[in-house]
């Protein structure tokens, strides 16, 4: 900036070299505050040492699942420790198959296996013998020890869980937990495994005894005693391949399809038909998701009693904060609206939620539905001071503390079920074992509590930074970028440069102008989105009227928090605006050459059909090739079109289609409309990864045909090219479209008006104004979009149809002064003004 005649700068210049000063101080900061969570503050907290580690010899045997498809390699196996005696005959059954500590170290190969899974008539279960099918075909296994089974808990894993992670509460079935007992223990541990004298699986004990009004003392009284000392659980595990089951909702309900057919044999296999007690369901974190979607689309799981209590650990049960994909949240929404049906309510939902140490799950999402009763790990485990802010994500699964309230609860939990009680009195006595008192805190309460407490003695700036390091605001940074992208094209930009030509005219740079629109959009577009939090916060009323918006964990966000997620989330926007595009542009010039021949005069629509057709040429020369060739190397040998790979390849092909005119988009040199399409590609860019790649995470699974069934989401793909490539498509082509009619204008004006020789007239060609109206519409899509910014709902994806819409409405309007006949004006008024200027000037001379 150059100073005037005076040597003084303008004052107007002097304040927007303290805006442009203050909003990169303010972005200093807040990486500094980012860095900070990430390096010191966030490893510290969400991975501290709370809890003592739970040990085991784990063997994992895997079982045969009737009318489970070969080619899926979902699984289920059943836990032992390798000391336990009632199942060193399986092992060499097993061989090669079983899972223990080596194999979970090294690469398996399947060339070299020698065993198999095990089957019914093997006995899996560890069924008494007076219960085994005389007409086995294996009788040999008619002398090998058969003690009674214990209770089965099956342990279903989360998002890119593994079925190891059951080998802690499977170490506290066995009651072999380890370097916690003496030998002595160990060896009367050992004996009653190997003779079943000693041991239960909580049936049969309170039976014979009469209905008093004392129950809930009675049961009380039972954990503490030798009851519980004896009661061993038998732990099978569900191996998902460590699946990412947030990715896409056809992942959540075909774990879910296959979480019931592992019930169903383990009811086949232990003879549950007639039990009491059923099986009692563990699941960690997405996991929870896989059982509720099973027991909705099988809900004779339920009828029929075989499921009757589930414990969450670490689960969000209200939404999926870290899951982008739209599907994702809309399954969520369907399950929550049918949580509260006649069906659900004959099952016992318990929930420990790991407290603020969880880095993936917010303790506000572990709150169930009304007929489910919600605990924070730290609560439970009030006593000891290091879990005062709770555990992480996996330290819930093998956290000996915590496992060991966990077994007390499934041992009351099978009493109280087998003893006949409702749901709500089995989770009423729940409630008093693991709190030992009379507890009245709501869940609710007790995380705000925990919150303050958490304030109190990290301090704001620390919990800021604490807070930015939690990956679980993936989701929110994403549709932040969008919100700032959607700001700045939309509406900051327009009135900047309308406020630019009124107050400076020209006098001041294009780079001036760039970096006074960034400025304002990281100082202003952060303050906004924070009022915006703090109003859906307040407790106000209207006409008897709630408005009080906040949305679960949203309500616990600091607004600090808030303030520098935005701020990222513009500097991330703003680099690939004016960095990436730069630095493209810049090797586009190099490598590539703008062409400057003039083409025949058309109107926007047949020119956005011209190059619609001319990018759709891409596709069977280019795309679709490269598709069969992804689909050739991820299938092998084994490659074959039919209806169940056709849809998923066309899709995959099409999305490839529109990234590469996408790429084009800006690495096509251009003098002209180079910041709109910039901006353009930046917005479509993150909002089509946010709307498809779940989409195209499903379309890839489908063509490799691993985990994946065509019966569900049959139809997205046509919803999401309908929805979102299709609109996204037809913006690119109508950027395209007013940039060609912008060069061929520029062209013609130059030889209209016999410019010099580098054909320059002295003229430029500008953009329309924009339009009041359009300025009213972007605001309320913004005003939507913001308001909505901090919560994970279905209807995210729609921003893309809408945006695509106002480019392609705003394209034709600047396109409308380019036409053939407004050139034709525009050169008149200019021929008549010279011959004016020429004749007056013949006179005077």
């Amino acid at each position: 900036m150059a100073p005037d005649d005076g040597g003084v700068y303008p004052p107007k210049r002097m304040a927007a070299a303290g805006i442009i000063l203050t909003a990169s101080i303010s972005c200093l900061i807040s990486l500094a505050f980012l860095l900070w969570g990430l390096i010191i503050e966030g490893p510290a907290f969400y991975n501290g040492q709370e809890c003592t580690m739970t040990y085991s010899r784990f063997q994992f045997l895997p079982l045969h699942v009737p009318s489970h498809p070969p080619n899926n390699r979902y699984r289920l196996l059943k836990f032992t420790d390798g000391r336990d005696p009632r199942h060193q005959h399986f092992y060499p059954i097993s061989g090669s198959l079983v899972e223990d500590y080596q194999t979970q170290n090294t690469k398996k190969s399947n060339e070299n296996n020698n065993g198999r899974l095990l089957e019914f008539h093997d006995n899996w279960c560890l069924l008494p013998r007076d219960e085994i099918d005389k007409n086995a075909s294996h009788i040999e296994w008619s002398d090998a020890p058969h003690p009674h089974r214990g209770h089965p808990v099956l342990y279903v894993p989360g998002h890119w869980g593994s079925f190891s992670q059951a080998r802690s509460l499977g170490a506290h079935g066995t009651r072999w937990t380890g370097p916690y007992h003496d030998a002595s223990t160990h060896q009367q541990i050992f004996e009653s495994l190997r003779s079943g004298r000693g041991m239960h699986d909580g049936t049969q004990l309170l039976r014979n005894m009469e209905n008093s009004t004392d129950d809930i003392e009675l049961m009380l009284d039972l954990l503490s005693s030798q009851y519980q000392d004896g009661f061993v659980m038998d732990v099978y595990a569900i191996d998902f391949g460590e699946e990412g089951a947030a990715l896409h909702s056809s992942k959540i309900l075909n774990q879910a399809d296959f979480v019931a057919r592992a019930i169903e044999t383990l009811v086949e296999g232990c003879h549950l038909g007639d039990s009491e007690t059923g099986i009692t369901i563990v699941a960690h974190s997405i996991g929870a998701w896989a059982v509720r979607a099973s027991l909705d689309m099988h809900p004779h799981l339920i009828s029929k009693g075989w499921v009757q209590n589930v414990i969450n650990l670490a689960s969000p049960l209200q939404s999926i904060p870290y899951a982008v994909d739209s599907g994702v949240h809309d399954l969520v929404q369907t399950l929550n609206e049918r949580g509260n049906s006649d069906t659900k309510r004959n099952v016992a939902m318990i929930s420990v939620s790991g407290g603020l140490r969880d880095e993936l799950i917010p303790p506000a999402l572990g709150r169930g539905q009304s007929d489910s009763d919600s605990f924070l790990a730290n609560s439970i485990l009030e006593a000891k001071s290091a879990t005062k802010f709770g555990m992480d994500h996996r330290c819930i699964v093998w956290c000996y503390d915590l496992l060991a309230q966990i077994r007390g609860v499934i041992f009351m939990l099978a009493l109280t079920t087998d003893r006949g009680m409702g749901p709500s009195e089995r989770m009423n006595i729940v409630r008093r074992t693991l709190h030992q008192t009379n507890h009245t805190a709501s869940f609710e309460h007790e995380v705000k509590t925990l919150h303050e407490s958490a304030l109190d003695a990290k301090g704001y700036s620390a919990l800021v930074s604490v807070q930015l390091a939690a990956p679980y605001y993936l989701n929110c940074l994403l549709k932040l970028c969008i919100l700032v992208g959607l700001a700045h094209s939309l509406l900051l930009r327009p009135l900047v440069l309308q406020y630019q030509r009124q107050q400076y005219g020209q006098q001041y740079g294009s780079i001036f102008t760039t970096c006074m629109e960034i400025s304002i959009s990281l100082l202003l577009l952060p303050s906004i989105v924070t009022i915006s939090s703090l109003l859906r916060r307040l407790e106000l009323q209207f006409l008897g009227w709630n408005l009080r918006q906040c949305y679960m964990h949203e309500c616990e966000i600091l607004l600090g928090t808030i303030f520098v997620l935005t701020q990222l989330a513009a500097l991330i926007y703003f680099i690939i605006v004016y960095g990436v595009g730069f630095v493209i542009d810049k090797i586009s010039r190099i490598f590539c050459t703008s062409s400057q021949e003039q083409h025949p005069f058309e109107t926007f629509g047949t020119t956005l059909c011209s190059c619609s057709v001319k990018s759709l040429r891409l596709y069977p020369t280019t795309c679709l090739p490269l598709t069969i060739g992804v689909f050739v190397v991820v299938r092998g040998t084994n490659v074959m079109f039919d209806s169940t790979t056709l849809a998923p390849t066309l899709f995959f092909s099409l999305a490839i289609l529109i990234l590469g005119c996408l790429l084009k988009l800006i690495f096509k040199p251009t003098a002209t409309n180079l910041a709109e399409k910039r901006m353009t590609f930046a917005i479509l860019l993150i909002s089509l990864v946010k709307a498809t790649y779940g989409k195209l995470i499903y379309a890839y699974s489908m063509m490799q045909r691993v985990g994946s069934d065509t019966r569900f989401c049959s139809n997205e793909m046509l919803a999401c090219f309908t929805s979102s490539l299709l609109p996204a498509f037809l913006a690119i082509m109508a950027v395209e479209t007013q940039y060609a009619m912008t060069q061929n204008a520029l062209l013609e004006w130059k030889r209209r008006t016999r410019g010099d020789a580098k054909g320059d007239t002295g003229v430029g060609i500008g953009l329309n104004k924009t339009p009041g109206v359009f300025l009213v519409i972007n605001t309320l899509l913004i005003i939507w979009y913001m308001w909505n910014v901090l919560v994970s709902y279905s209807g995210d994806d729609i921003v893309v149809p809408l945006y695509s819409v106002i480019t392609v409405v705003m394209a034709y309007w600047n396109c409308y002064p380019l036409s053939a006949d407004a050139i034709n004006v525009y050169a008149a008024i200019i021929d008549d003004d010279l011959s004016f200027h020429c004749e007056f000037k013949d006179k005077d001379e």
